[in-house]
């Protein structure tokens, strides 16, 4: 091949490079909460999950990825989140799904005008070597603690309120606070086996993801450490 052919044919495959490296700077950039930018491949065992439990991927807006949490059902201590870092905090590759069936339902009430808050399921799958974690989240975007409350009222009656009194009440200095959650680590399972552990001793263990607010004291938790970040911030 001629030199000056040669040159050409350098340059130009040179120039051709820096454009996929600023495409794939600029993907990465643009990459969802909780997601390995570019097209990702789920392993053997993380796709026999996903068939298991007919899920298929989502892409969850801001009211999902920028809510507040609890993990636990019945007497939440603590408001974690928001639910993008406790994504962006697993240690392998994660990805969001949606049951099937869940997916219509929220595509039918999203269509419907004037609808009051609706509570739905995501889960982050974290696909590890040998190890498949299943994160399920029940959202409500727009909840109130008094929807909470009304919610397990269905279940308790008049109880509800005793029952349910305490973390009522820390619930609504958090909704003051501007940390009101609208969500809830709901489950979490390993290889399809459901951890049995209470999930905010779990969240204490695994250290990743700090509380923001203290539903015992009634007081934001403060230092660096139990700093919420919003997705897109």
């Amino acid at each position: 091949m001629p030199r000056r052919a040669a040159t050409v044919l350098l340059a130009a495959c040179l120039s051709l490079a820096c454009a996929l490296s600023a495409a794939s700077a600029l993907a990465a950039e643009k990459a969802p909460a909780g997601q390995t930018p570019g097209k990702q491949t789920p392993s053997k065992q993380a796709q026999d999950l996903r068939q298991t439990g007919d899920l298929v991927p989502y892409a969850p807006g801001p009211e999902v990825l920028n809510a507040y949490f609890t993990a636990d059902e019945n007497a939440p201590t603590a408001v974690y989140g928001p639910v993008s870092a406790y994504a962006k905090a697993r240690a392998c590759k994660a990805s969001w799904l949606i049951e099937k069936g869940e997916l219509t339902r929220v595509e039918r009430l999203k269509g419907l005008k004037d609808i009051p808050p609706f509570e739905f399921s995501v889960t982050l799958e974290e696909d590890c070597p040998g190890k498949v974690t299943h994160s399920v989240f029940v959202t409500s975007p727009g909840s109130t603690p008094e929807a909470w409350l009304k919610w397990r009222s269905q279940f308790h009656g008049r109880k509800a309120e005793v029952h349910y009194g305490a973390a009522l009440q820390g619930l609504k200095k958090a909704e003051a606070a501007g940390l009101g959650p609208t969500a809830e680590l709901r489950f979490v399972s390993v290889n399809g086996e459901l951890d049995c552990r209470n999930l905010e001793d779990a969240l204490k263990a695994e250290g990743r993801v700090k509380p923001v607010f203290d539903l015992v004291t009634g007081e934001r938790v403060t230092g660096e450490s139990g700093k919420g970040e919003r997705a897109g911030r």
